[in-house]
């Protein structure tokens, strides 16, 4: 009977493929898109903690950050993301806030601004005044912008995991004097705004961290300029205390089960075992080290997904008209498929450091194949497109890549679908239904239980 389980789960999505061809044409496109910088009319809270560089970004549109580093910012963005959604809710994040000419967001504002900050490493959140200023001068701006003395810092730290700290820490803030704060901020502001009518940064004060890592270093003056950094916001901060009341909570949040829906999505049929796992585990209570382990994972994947979410809104957005969003099912499976071009077509981020070769992808990545060959299926599409980008990889040129994937029968493909999908709903164990990929389990952990190794 096991051998007979096996025999029908091993599903072997790259002999349904086809052909796959590079499509150069849509990965300029979406190239071009992901170096585009938006350009800003109003001036910003993030352009006063570096007038500097608020100045050249408007004189040199044409300097773009590579993508080694803007990885990192969407990385940053997509965490914010994700965890707002996590720990508050939509009536308090991400609020608009203006004051004289000067414009922010706050990432969660309740009772207090909460700035939500990523970075590699960071030995001490109490070192903050010395290692990272900008964050508490940017929280004090924006508590001077609502009148609020006090805020937090939340600090999500992505190598912690290598030096056996928290990954997470929240520091508590509070600010002696918001007048003498907003006066700063009026100076600073009608500093950038003199710059830019004369067209001279010779009277900005140079950054805090001088020409190291800028992207404006060939056309700044910052190696031989003389005009000294303002600390006006950063000596009003009369307290600043780490908060592990507010740091467990938000951990507990991160833990919390989120519900299970009744409707299956594409991604539980690609790994059904995957799935069938996560149902038990949110219905059985988690205990204190499961609850840690939980939030901690939760972490790990919210950075991640930011650099998924800006090349998937270049696909979206990079060319006017180009993508719409359509609603497939299959029986309990209920979800939403993005057709680029009249396609289906999904990003995948993927860490290994050099190029496959396409003909190998279906089997080195058959996960990527199987959610882009059910997404035809369901949209009776023999051709998918597969975006993807290797965020370990140092050259640019080879950084994204567009396949058109073409399949050989898309009934085969939606039969298997219907399959899953009726497994799924049926399973009394895990050998009942198809594997992940078996690599997958040595950075499972619902492995060695699941089987899929």
């Amino acid at each position: 009977m096991l051998d007979t389980l096996q025999s029908m789960n091993n599903f072997d999505i790259a002999s349904q493929v086809s052909h796959i061809e590079a499509n150069r044409t849509v990965k300029d496109t979406l190239m071009q898109a992901l170096r585009v910088r938006s350009s800003k009319k109003r001036i910003s809270v993030t352009d006063l903690l570096s007038l500097k560089q608020a100045f050249f970004r408007r004189k040199y549109p044409e300097i773009t950050p590579t993508l080694e580093r803007q990885q990192l910012m969407w990385s940053g963005t997509g965490f914010h993301e994700l965890f707002g959604a996590a720990v508050s809710s939509e009536e308090y994040r991400e609020q608009f806030v203006e004051y004289e000419g000067v414009v922010g967001k706050i990432d969660i504002f309740e009772d207090m601004p909460v700035e939500i900050k990523t970075t590699g490493r960071l030995a001490d959140e109490m070192d903050l005044p010395r290692k990272r200023p900008s964050y508490i001068e940017q929280l004090g701006m924006y508590c001077g912008m609502v009148g609020v003395k006090e805020g937090r810092i939340v600090i999500y730290q992505r190598d912690a995991g290598l030096t056996g700290q928290a990954p997470l820490s929240v520091c508590h803030l509070r600010f002696s004097d918001l007048d003498a704060v907003r006066s700063e901020m009026r100076r600073r502001r009608e500093l950038l705004e003199a710059a830019l009518a004369s067209d001279n940064a010779s009277a900005l004060p140079v950054c805090s961290w001088g020409d190291w890592g800028c992207d404006y270093s060939g056309v700044c003056d910052c190696k031989t300029s003389k005009v000294a950094a303002s600390h006006a916001i950063l000596e009003r901060m009369e307290l600043l205390e780490a908060d592990e009341a507010a740091a467990r909570e938000f951990m507990d949040k991160l833990a919390q089960p989120r519900p299970v829906g009744a409707a299956l999505r594409l991604n539980d049929i690609v790994f059904p075992r995957k799935t069938y796992f996560a149902r038990l585990r949110r219905e059985a209570p988690l205990d204190e080290e499961a609850q840690e382990q939980e939030a901690r994972e939760q972490l790990s994947s919210m950075g991640k997904w930011g650099v998924v979410s800006a090349v998937r809104d270049s696909l979206r957005y990079g060319s006017p008209g180009g993508s719409q969003r359509v609603p497939v099912s299959e029986g309990t499976l209920s979800d939403m498929v993005t057709l680029h071009q009249g396609q289906p077509a999904i990003v995948r981020n993927t860490a290994l450091r050099s190029i496959v070769e396409r003909e190998r992808l279906p089997s080195m990545s058959p996960h990527f194949f199987l959610r882009l060959g059910f997404e035809c299926a369901l949209t009776g599409q023999a051709r998918g497109r597969l975006v993807l980008y290797y965020s370990n990889v140092p050259r640019e040129d080879a950084k994204l890549l567009v396949y058109d994937v073409s399949f050989k029968g898309i009934e085969t493909l939606k039969a298997e679908a219907s399959r899953r999908v009726r497994l799924l709903e049926t399973a009394k164990g895990p050998e009942e239904l198809p594997p992940c990929p078996a690599w997958m389990a040595r950075y499972c952990k619902y492995s060695p239980a699941c089987g899929c190794g």
